[in-house]
């Protein structure tokens, strides 16, 4: 998990200078925000500073300076496109519960009506979990660049801790509070009833050791129809990480899915759960983050776009699992509002087998590849409006186009024959000449 700058670092975060301003293409952002000069740019670009280091009391300004190349990678402003031609307003109908350390109310993020939210109500000290959930539903910039993938989705405060460092009288990452988070999902998807649940996906942006009421409550969502998305874990870097010490350090044949969790709910298998690691932009694997054999899919997390506890766009500039899982909460909550009538199962038959890599042989740093939401989007359509119900069980896999016809398949086939029976007449002959010869009379009668 990622976590937080603190204060030092938010002081010495932002560009200092003119020089800086133009390494980071603040001139670009002068006509929108009234700049009429290098130092009134300055002050008015604190977007360009990672999400981690804007604090609450930071004034809101925007537009970020640049689309974020993370949803680019994945294919998320073509599905968006897609979509809207359609219709079908990305995470539209879908309701999302961030299991995280609290959603900023400047932030100013969809909020879901029906189901309660969980956790302390005061203002978040850790912007962890608006992060998070800003890169799942946050809404498009002013200059319409995306900033969530699922902006039409509705979003749950599951609080389960206070900051991932905590400081005294706060609460940090405990199995047991994670535990208590997806229990109160649970609850409330069992107190509504109803056909679908209140609750569609879980996005877990936070590793822990194994717990066994971690693994209860992720397979009774599972059954229940909802999808649990997590983190497959970062390495271990301070004391205040919750993981073994043990996963600080590579080793060769490293698996850390049996130490954590929820990824690797149920003894490491991580079955019943949608387990996500980070790539570097270029899609390479980096040791930054645990390998794991519960890893299902990879997003990258570098050069994204989300929002601060200010409530205003900021970067995300970190190699993180975090990150990564939130991203992919979002591709799962576009997918549910394309096909409203997907059981989860069919909604990651359309995910997985789309990532740039191989369902079938899936590797414990990439899982089946990096997603493609607009490959995953177009899976099984067939031409069909993503918009329209879809009986279970229609998705077909993607199939390879059909061979073009052959037009000289006929005469390369007999050119083969000719030359067999031509071999086989010479080779004949060859056989045959000696007792031709002997034969001959003329040869006899000397």
């Amino acid at each position: 998990m990622s976590r937080p700058a603190g204060p030092s670092a938010r002081r010495r975060a932002g560009c200092r200078t003119a020089a800086a301003a133009a390494c980071w293409g603040l001139a670009l952002l002068a006509p929108a925000v009234g700049a009429v000069g290098p130092a009134s740019a300055l002050r008015a670009a604190p977007e360009t500073r990672s999400c981690t280091e804007v604090a609450a009391e930071d004034p809101e300004v925007g537009p970020y300076a640049a689309p974020s190349r993370a949803l680019e990678a994945m294919g998320v402003p073509a599905a968006h496109e897609l979509l809207r031609r359609r219709g079908v307003v990305p995470g539209e109908g879908v309701t999302v519960a961030v299991v995280d350390s609290g959603i900023a109310a400047r932030a100013r993020l969809p909020e879901s009506p029906g189901v309660a939210a969980y956790g302390p109500r005061s203002a978040p000290v850790d912007p962890h979990g608006t992060i998070v959930a800003g890169l799942v539903a946050a809404p498009p910039r002013p200059d319409g660049e995306a900033v969530g993938v699922a902006p039409g989705a509705r979003l749950v405060d599951v609080r389960v801790l206070d900051a991932f460092a905590p400081q005294e009288g706060q609460a940090g990452p405990l199995s047991v509070r994670v535990a208590e988070g997806l229990e109160h999902v649970l609850d409330e998807v069992r107190r509504a009833g109803g056909s679908r649940p209140v609750v569609d996906i879980v996005n877990v942006s936070v590793a822990v050791p194994p717990e066994p009421r971690i693994d209860a409550a992720v397979e009774a969502l599972w059954r229940a129809g909802v999808v649990v998305v997590a983190e497959s874990g970062d390495r271990p870097v301070d004391e205040a990480d919750p993981l073994p010490d043990e996963l600080a350090a590579a080793t060769p044949g490293q698996d850390a899915a049996a130490q954590v969790h929820p990824a690797g709910a149920g003894d490491g298998r991580g079955e019943q759960v949608l387990a996500v690691t980070a790539v570097a932009d270029a899609g390479s694997s980096t040791d930054a983050v645990l390998p794991s054999s519960a890893v299902d899919v990879a997003a990258p997390t570098t050069s994204g776009v989300s929002v601060g506890l200010n409530g205003g766009t900021c970067g995300v500039d970190q190699l993180s699992t975090s990150w990564a899982a939130a991203q992919v909460t979002g591709v799962v909550a576009l997918l549910m509002s394309a096909y409203p009538d997907d059981t989860p199962e069919e909604v990651l038959d359309r995910l997985v087998p789309a990532a740039d890599g191989r369902a079938d042989v899936r590797s414990p740093t990439r899982g089946a590849g990096v997603v493609r939401a607009d490959e995953a989007l177009a899976r099984g359509l067939g031409g069909a409006d993503p918009g329209a119900p879809r009986s279970a069980g229609t998705a077909e896999p993607a199939t390879a186009p059909a061979p073009e016809p052959d037009l000289l398949a006929t005469v390369r086939d007999d050119a083969v024959w000719w030359g067999v029976l031509g071999g086989g007449a010479l080779l004949l002959a060859l056989v045959l000449r000696p007792v031709l010869a002997r034969r001959d009379p003329a040869r006899t009668s000397r």
